[in-house]
């Protein structure tokens, strides 16, 4: 390979590896909840700033997702109905496999009571927490959406089981309702 050759493709690499870093710094300190389903993003909060940064983000995602380092997560949707006695109740609870960049900042949801919470363990409910909690302001009767970000190292291979708890904790941090959910991860 000639040096005009090796010069172009090295500012080349630069300039992926830049957009990469300024992408991953972006989305770690603005922390943008977005997930990738089936190829295509779908942002969960709108993007302050130009289109064009929008753009970016989804090209750099889309590219990240097709080179296979993507991070597994999975996506609840739980409903949930209070009893006569006004005691919550989870009567649903759907399933969504999906994916995040690797770069993406996966943490413990912080809580705010009162609040729905669910973490997953894999295979054995006494085993150590595969997941990060995720939880959301738990408001009544309803349908919440919870995002489920695995651990490194602790993400689940095809035919897994996942355990799932799932907790209604009321406005003094008293666990309301509790119940599990199972998922074979496909």
């Amino acid at each position: 390979m000639d040096k005009e050759k090796t010069i172009k493709y090295t500012k080349v690499s630069t300039v992926v590896l830049l957009i990469f870093l300024a992408s991953g710094y972006y989305l770690y300190d603005h922390t943008v909840e977005f997930r990738v389903a089936n190829n295509a993003v779908e942002f969960g909060v709108a993007i302050p700033g130009s289109d064009i940064l929008t753009k970016l983000l989804e090209w750099v995602t889309d590219y990240v997702v097709r080179l296979g380092v993507a991070k597994p997560t999975l996506i609840l949707t739980i409903s949930t109905n209070l009893t006569e006695d006004d005691t919550p109740l989870v009567n649903n609870v759907t399933f969504e496999q999906s994916g995040v960049p690797f770069f993406y900042k996966r943490v413990d949801s912080i809580p705010k009571f009162p609040e729905i919470d669910v973490n997953a363990r894999i295979n054995k409910l006494d085993s150590a927490p595969a997941s990060y909690w995720a939880s959301t302001t738990y408001t009544g009767e309803g349908t919440y959406t919870l995002t489920l970000f695995f651990k490194d190292g602790n993400e689940p291979k095809e035919g897994d089981i996942l355990i799932l708890p799932i907790r209604i904790t009321g406005p003094t941090g008293v666990i309301v309702y509790k119940t599990t959910a199972f998922w074979l991860w496909e």
